[in-house]
């Protein structure tokens, strides 16, 4: 009783310190409600069947399915009826099967707000025997054993993809299912999580929750992407764990030979991407659960925040600052002090007396301007959203009919129901007015979603869930996506040919469809920066590429020598952003001093150099699902070295970033895949397939260049497109290899109906001529009429362009941009 007390009291003084007194007794006072919100409508939660409460065959709170007692062929696979349970396997692909376990027929019409794939014929070969039955695909083969019920499953070559799943059916946690890790086995993605990319040893919350600023280990976070992907044997395999319900996965912590999986919902259901490596797994995971939108290029800038630039002024001095230092930036982050009182689609119009003039101000300049909106809207009759959407009932209610409120920054507050259609077109609607002055992005917040005082909503809340009903536990992890959803869909009716951009703290599998993401309220210390590369290839790997870490971190103080390691490193991260809590220090490029300002300039600078290469790695990423950040396993699944190496990592298809992650420290250790390398700052070529050092003092990030590439770079710009028809620049690293160039306008959606123009580049080194052929397709012609070519590793003599008679070749020649297809390089 008496900790209790003593955590109320600093509850108390730590929300009164944030947040004011009155707002600090409403945290305090929510958690009792919530309590008896969940004591009084407990009755009314939506029943979850389960075969444990008729059946007296479990043992210590467990029912496995039993033997197959009948066997029926669907179109796509089989329909089992076990002892206990009813099942079906059915091919959505030649190579995704999907599994799906309730506890008695008939199966109920599948619903997914994670999967946007429709079923795709396939041929599917049935196979029964007496102890098993063979589900055969061109991509996959599934073995099912009939006593008791098993899986297993293999390549078309018959080597197994991933352990036997020994056990399904229902235990004391909800529905299980549970399968063997033989050893090497690695296991990688399953969204947010606050650890080291190799996962094989832990256990997870599949769940969403803001856990304020969180340290390693910590779980769950605010982002729930029930995606596993497995290597076994150098072959790849994805499973996605599809319920929005509350989860639990075991990766061998309990028992280090098995994988255990449950959910406190009605049905289990695992969908299996088949492989068999990681580029292969991550298309047809991103084919299951859709791409990413191609976003505005502006995105992949650099984007400056802070919790606030409180006044209109402050914004205009910090955008100063930055075209004054000639620091490149192209988008300020508004956080909610613009508000009104924190309303949301509100202005404080003392702080900010003209927010139209201020955004026409940034975008003159080049900046683009991005506002922070919250789901929950304040209670309040004067308020005309707050008024509007009791009028349109669109905010969520308990089981009695009256609404949901809770504290949060205004106050008490409604929140919408992002699970009924109507509300989310409601919600998109709101934007109308922020549009109108000018904002470019917007960043949704608080959407596990999260009340004050470390909680979320009651279970018992209400939720229409497509018209399907349903209650909280349904709705909780997928909230903060259908949030995204609304406000993506709305900005898209708003403004139909842009390239509406989101991002947002929360989310499930599938959120790369609405919005852009990163890792929340992180911590200024050395751990978090360590943390960074380790969860955003994680991220990446359960389909959400386009991520990044608060620069500096969020919460405290960085010391210059580490804010000068993030920002450097952050600059081949695919989101790159500084953002700093209030009550901290300024966390401006040259907010550190001369030195780190320097170091600032210059890889910011680099980043916006890399911009097409960069760009290029992005519409990758929106055609296959190929992460823009990939760790090295990527290139040797079979090493045993890169299973668990997550310190550096390939930025796009060419380069090799090894950034120093610790304190203190001149020398970096690092692993260059197979092949050859070039040392971007040096040129130095460097055999790889072994461990190397290299010096790497503070204004050093170790950074190679696979040979054979060729990377497109811009001209030096303080914002993207501040010089389009300026000459760009091609550097051909000696070697062979391919490499893509994707060009369109960076603004519209003109490219989905052909105005791009992709350029394909083979370079080819034969002795002492090196030969770079390009082809293209598209409609699009980029603005820039000439290109300067620059040669790494080599010299040249002479050049020769088609057909045309030799000329002297030297470094920045320039040609035109069309016009040719093949240059020939004499090598001196």
């Amino acid at each position: 009783m008496f900790g209790q007390i003593l955590s109320t009291l600093a509850m108390l003084w730590e929300g009164a310190r944030r947040v004011g007194f009155a707002q600090s007794v409403r945290t305090v006072l929510y958690r009792p409600r919530r309590v008896w919100y969940q004591t009084r409508y407990r009755s009314a939660l939506t029943p979850i069947p389960t075969p444990l409460q008729n059946t007296t065959a479990a043992g210590n709170g467990l029912l496995t399915v039993g033997d197959v007692q009948q066997v029926h062929r669907t179109e796509r696979g089989l329909a089992l009826h076990c002892t206990h349970g009813y099942c079906t396997i059915e091919a959505i692909s030649p190579e995704i099967v999907r599994f799906r376990l309730v506890a008695g027929p008939p199966m109920p019409d599948y619903f997914s707000y994670a999967t946007v794939l429709e079923p795709i014929a396939t041929t599917v070969e049935i196979t029964e025997a007496t102890e098993h039955i063979r589900l055969q695909t061109p991509g996959f083969t599934l073995e099912i054993r009939r006593h008791p019920f098993g899986l297993s499953f293999f390549d078309p070559q018959g080597r197994p993809l991933m352990g036997q799943v020994d056990t399904v059916g229902w235990c004391s946690d909800g529905v299980l299912w549970q399968q063997q890790l033989p050893e090497g086995v690695q296991l990688y993605g399953l969204g947010e999580r606050a650890c080291l990319m190799a996962c094989r040893g832990r256990h997870f919350h599949l769940t969403t929750m803001d856990p304020e600023s969180y340290h390693f280990g910590e779980d769950p976070l605010y982002i729930n992407i029930p995606f596993l992907v497995t290597l076994y044997g150098g072959l790849a395999t994805g499973m996605l764990f599809d319920s929005t319900y509350t989860g639990n996965i075991d990766l061998g912590n309990r028992r280090p030979d098995h994988l255990q999986y449950t959910n406190t919902g009605p049905e289990l259901r695992v969908d299996i991407c088949a492989g068999p490596d990681l580029t292969a797994v991550m298309d047809q995971y991103t084919a299951l659960t859709g791409r990413m939108n191609l976003p505005p290029i502006w995105a992949l800038g650099y984007h400056q925040s802070r919790w606030s630039y409180e006044t209109a002024e402050i914004v205009r001095d910090i955008a100063e600052q930055f075209r004054r230092r000639r620091i490149p930036c192209d988008a300020i982050h508004f956080d909610i002090d613009y508000m009104d009182g924190f309303r949301c689609f509100t202005w404080n119009r003392q702080a900010f007396p003209d927010p139209p003039g201020l955004i026409a101000e940034l975008h003159s300049q080049g900046f683009k301007a991005v506002g922070m909106i919250d789901p929950g809207i304040k209670v309040d009759p004067n308020y005309s959203v707050c008024v509007d959407g009791i009028e349109q009932d669109v905010f969520c209610k308990l089981p009695d009919g009256t609404l949901f409120h809770g504290p949060v920054w205004p106050g008490e507050c409604y929140f919408p129901d992002f699970t009924n259609p109507r509300v989310r077109r409601w919600w998109g609607e709101q934007y109308r007015g922020l549009v109108e002055d000018g904002f470019d992005g917007f960043w949704n917040d608080m959407n596990e979603p999260t009340i004050f005082g470390g909680t979320t909503f009651p279970s018992v809340v209400q939720h229409d869930l497509e018209g399907r009903g349903g209650d909280h536990r349904e709705a909780h992890s997928v909230y903060g996506m259908l949030m995204a959803r609304a406000t993506f869909e709305g900005l898209n009716r708003l403004r139909p040919n842009r390239r509406n951009w989101v991002f947002t703290r929360s989310g499930y599998a599938g959120i790369q469809r609405y919005a852009s993401s990163w890792t929340g309220d992180n911590v200024s210390e050395w751990e978090h920066l360590r943390l960074t590369p380790a969860m955003l290839m994680n991220l990446g790997l359960s389909g959400l590429s386009f991520t990044g870490a608060d620069v500096g971190g969020f919460a405290g103080t960085p010391t210059p020598e580490l804010f000068a390691r993030w920002i450097s490193m952050a600059a081949f991260t695919p989101f790159y952003r500084t953002h700093t809590a209030k009550h901290t220090p300024q966390q401006e490029p040259w907010s550190f001093g001369s030195k780190v300002e320097e170091i600032a300039r210059t890889y910011i600078n680099w980043r916006y150099r890399l911009l097409p290469y960069i760009y290029t790695a992005f519409w990758q990423c929106s055609q296959t699902g190929l992460p823009i950040m990939r760790p090295l396993v990527f290139a040797n699944p079979g090493h045993p070295d890169y299973l668990t190496l997550d310190d550096q990592w390939f930025f796009g298809d060419h380069l090799l970033v090894a950034p120093v992650l610790t304190p203190q420290t001149d020398q970096r250790r690092l692993h260059l895949p197979p092949g050859l390398w070039y040392d971007f700052w040096s040129d130095e070529p460097i055999q790889g397939d072994r461990v190397i050092r290299r010096s790497a003092p503070l204004d050093v990030v170790p950074l190679y260049v696979r040979s054979g590439s060729v990377l497109p770079l811009a001209p030096l710009q303080q914002y993207c497109g501040e010089h389009p028809t300026s000459p760009r620049e091609l550097h051909l690293y000696a070697g062979s290899g391919v490499s893509f160039l994707y060009e369109d306008d960076g603004e519209t959606l003109a490219y989905r109906r052909g105005a791009y123009h992709l350029t394909r580049f083979h370079l080819q080194q034969d002795g002492r001529r090196l030969t770079l052929t390009r082809s293209g397709e598209g409609d699009y012609v980029p603005p820039y009429p000439r290109i300067r070519l620059y040669l790494h590793g080599v010299q040249a003599d002479s050049i020769r362009v088609d057909e045309t008679d030799a000329q002297p070749f030297a470094q920045g020649l320039e040609l035109p941009r069309a016009g040719w297809e093949t240059l020939s390089f004499l090598l001196a």
